[in-house]
């Protein structure tokens, strides 16, 4: 608002200022050199305000992303490692399994010595080790694991996935792996590693199989390559998953992958390196000293806007990293930019000033009428449309549903005949008011066109019964807020309220098209019922 009013005073004192100059006499030329110094200094100094400010905006709208990003990213990692840990459980309670598991508990004298080739044509010829298999195998391909697998009590794998494969695990003896004890001791156990084999980074969960007593029997293990966990690491910003000694075990940028950002942990969640577990090569890490936002450091001499969300799984955490590279040269542009107008001269700086704000103000003009309604300043039928789209597109990324609800404002044509067009437009205008007091923060309003609007969001799940919830959610807190009285300078009114359709859909089984038309059959609808009541 400052800079504007400011800017208005420049243009509106400058013109005749630059008059008078070509009059004054010679001896107030030295006066006029002082005026162009004054206004060189004010160029230089404006032009690194704007430069601070412009770069404060974006880092800004850096966080403000990054932070958003970071909460979407962890929601999704968290159902990735959880969906592993259920597969696993639910694996070791396959009846097949428990009856495979208890038929080579352990194994025979010798079993040992042998080549692992010899081990496994001894498991796989068993049909009850194939059928297992063949319900691993389907498994892992649903659901784009890397294997499936099954271990006895002499660590010996009986099963796996890959049988078929020139890496086949399957008779592979993995001796004292941590997870493998974990499961047998507690119940269950997970690790991040290098897969021996194939050298891939990789996740393992693993979960104990049990007799009808509860002994023992062996565990089953899913193995999820890092690889393909970080194709869900989608997004603007470098997205990395961290375990406790600062490793990075997935990144959805390569040369951050397998080193090691323990300088970006809190120290309270920092765990010292358990064992033979690898640390990684450790990046260059330093603070940025002074820095606008907090958490800002250099990473391998890059700078970085640093954001943290605690998983589910508190042996990991999530870092999003906003690049902060194109700050500098951004400020720097503006620097030279504004020696380079102050050098121009009095006149250009003016004309090229004027000529700049119009063509903004103009594009901006141009932007807001083709996407806001310019009575209500609400998004228009386009903008809603695109947001729409946009809320269908994250929903199905994020397992959401999509809600969508129509508002009718009844009677509004009695409102205009009665009262005039201008109390409707007040009318219209305090209602959007009303509407916007009752929505979550994630949701979006619009006017649809005429005294029809839109509310679209989002609702936790596509469970059915949490879609319903929250669009009841939705209607009550709504609904009431149009019925009432209405005051303006004209007159006062009651009004008895609007009709309202609200629907929440999964966008995977629900076009966005058949979204709009079932909440407005659903308005429609309302609108009768509303319509015989008054009748009544």
């Amino acid at each position: 608002m400052e800079h504007h009013s400011t800017g208005k005073r420049g243009v509106s004192y400058d013109p005749p200022q630059r008059r008078q100059r070509t009059h004054i006499p010679s001896i107030m030329r030295r006066v006029t050199l002082g005026v162009v110094v004054v206004w060189l200094a004010l160029v230089a100094s404006l032009g690194g305000w704007i430069a601070q400010r412009l770069t404060a905006e974006e880092l800004d709208n850096l966080s403000a992303g990054a932070e958003y990003e970071a909460q979407i990213t962890g929601r999704v990692v968290d159902r990735l490692f959880t969906e592993m840990a259920s597969v696993a459980n639910m694996v070791a309670r396959q009846s097949e399994v428990i009856q495979l598991a208890a038929r080579y508990r352990h194994d025979p004298p010798g079993f040992a010595a042998l080549t692992r080739e010899e081990r496994a044509a001894n498991f796989t010829r068993d049909p009850l080790v194939r059928s297992v298999v063949d319900f691993m195998d389907r498994l892992a391909s649903d659901l784009h694991y890397a294997r499936i697998y099954m271990n006895n009590l002499s660590d010996d794998t009986v099963t796996a996935s890959n049988w078929a494969e020139s890496f086949s695990i399957v008779g592979q003896i993995y001796t004292g792996r941590a997870y493998l004890l974990d499961a047998l001791c507690t119940g269950s156990g997970e690790m991040f590693g290098i897969a021996r084999l194939n050298k891939t980074p990789s996740y393992f969960v693993a979960s104990r199989i049990d007799d009808a007593d509860g002994n023992p029997l062996g565990s089953v293990t899913v193995k999820f390559d890092a690889p393909d966990v970080a194709l869900y690491l989608t997004g603007r910003h470098i997205a990395l998953i961290v375990n406790r000694q600062g490793r990075v075990t997935t990144a959805s940028s390569e040369p951050f992958m397998l080193r090691n950002v323990a300088a970006l942990l809190p120290p309270d969640i920092r765990r010292p390196l358990d064992g033979d577990e690898e640390p990684g090569e450790p990046m260059d890490i330093r603070a940025v000293a002074d820095a606008a936002q907090a958490d800002q450091w250099l990473i391998d001499g890059h700078p970085y806007l640093v954001r943290r969300q605690p998983l589910n799984d508190a042996q990991y955490q999530l870092l999003t990293l906003a690049k902060l590279d194109h700050l500098q040269p951004m400020r720097q542009q503006y620097y030279w930019t504004a020696g380079f107008v102050a050098a121009l001269g009095l006149i250009l700086i003016l004309l090229s000033s004027r000529v700049a704000g119009q063509m903004l103000i103009r594009r901006q003009e141009e932007r807001y009428a083709a996407n806001y309604d310019a009575l209500t300043g609400l998004k228009n039928r386009r903008a809603i449309l695109a947001a729409l789209h946009r809320h269908f597109a994250l929903a199905k990324r994020t397992g959401q549903g999509v809600l969508v609800a129509f508002i009718d404002l009844d009677e509004f044509k009695a409102i205009n005949d009665t009262y005039g067009h201008e109390v409707g437009d007040k009318f219209l205008i305090e209602g959007s008011r009303r509407l916007q007091g009752g929505l979550r923060a994630t949701d979006e309003l619009g006017r649809w066109g005429g005294d029809e609007f839109v509310v679209i969001g989002l609702t936790a799940s596509v469970h059915p019964d949490e879609m319903a919830k929250t669009a009841a959610a939705m209607r009550r807190r709504l609904v009431p807020l149009l019925v009432g009285s209405y005051e303006f300078e004209e007159c006062r009114f009651d009004y008895a309220g609007a009709s309202f359709g609200i629907t929440s859909v999964d966008p995977a089984a629900t076009s966005l098209q058949a979204a709009l038309n079932v909440a407005d059959q659903l308005m429609y609808a309302d609108k009768e019922v509303r319509r015989g009541l008054r009748r009544v």
